[in-house]
């Protein structure tokens, strides 16, 4: 009886392990969707107007070009050039070649196929990368390989 009691429970615990486990994401996993949710409906479609949704009040940006603050970075995507269509999907039009996470951090790097100055009739891939801090369900500090 026991054992008939044990075999049952645990396929009533691997029957409804996935409905527990749906909609439940890790520190590590929030903190990489916030970001993805910033490129995909804030950067990339230049939706300045949501920026408030994923980025601090007082964002410390560590780029020597620019300025603390939401503001500053929202002044920054109104100045970019509009996207050829504004429509959003679910994907990123330009997803990064790597994603990475640690404790509060996540790192996009991107890859891009650029002309050879010195000979146009060639390319090259240049990687540039953009770290993100996030707290609290927010962007909170930014660095990426701009220098003065």
């Amino acid at each position: 009886m026991a054992m008939k009691f044990l075999t049952i429970a645990a396929a009533l615990a691997l029957a409804l392990a996935p409905a527990f486990g749906q909609g439940y994401l890790s520190a590590l996993e929030t903190n990489k969707k916030v970001v993805f949710d910033f490129y995909r409906l804030v950067f990339e479609p230049r939706n300045a107007d949501l920026a408030e949704i994923y980025v601090a009040e007082d964002i410390i940006e560590h780029n020597p070009r620019m300025a603390n603050g939401r503001a500053e970075l929202v002044k920054l995507i109104q100045s970019l050039p509009k996207p050829a269509s504004d429509e959003v999907g679910a994907a990123l039009k330009n997803p990064p070649a790597l994603i990475t996470a640690e404790g509060d951090l996540v790192t996009y790097v991107f890859k891009q196929a650029v002309a050879d100055p010195k000979d146009k009739s060639k390319t090259y891939e240049r990687f540039s990368f953009d770290t993100f801090r996030v707290k609290g369900g927010k962007i909170v500090e930014h660095w990426d390989g701009a220098s003065r």
